[in-house]
């Protein structure tokens, strides 16, 4: 909530609100970063109480590696994501939020899952260099 607050200062200015997507760690992963799908409505509630500046749009993950590549079936992550969104509408009274989820790897299972945003760097720029 920290950083939301800070973000919220600073914008401050703006005519219209800065639209945010809220990360969720779907996959409970030590390496990913994100709100605990059970922590998504506190957070949400706190920042359209305390944060004037910003609006939720959306929600958005990093699946797992391994969920990633279940081709042809239900990605758990998406449908964690799916079943967050759903919680956050209905204890706010939302509704539209977006959802982010799928990247350069399985992107299509994300669109058929009810994506609304894709993140295809890789698939444009080639692989990270991570030297």
């Amino acid at each position: 909530m920290k950083n939301a607050l800070v973000l919220d200062k600073a914008c401050t200015e703006r005519v219209s609100p800065l639209n945010i997507f809220l990360q969720v760690n779907t996959s409970g992963e030590d390496s990913k970063s994100g709100l605990e799908p059970k922590d998504t409505v506190t957070v949400a509630r706190e920042i359209m109480e305390q944060c004037p500046h910003l609006n939720v749009a959306g929600l958005m993950t990093i699946g797992s590696r391994e969920a990633s590549t279940l081709w042809g079936e239900l990605n758990p992550d998406f449908q964690c994501l799916s079943a967050v969104r759903d919680k956050v509408e209905g204890a706010l009274g939302l509704k539209g939020l977006e959802l982010s989820m799928g990247m350069s790897d399985d992107f299509e299972g994300a669109i058929r899952q009810g994506s609304s945003s894709v993140r295809v760097g890789s698939k444009i720029f080639g692989s990270r260099n991570y030297a």
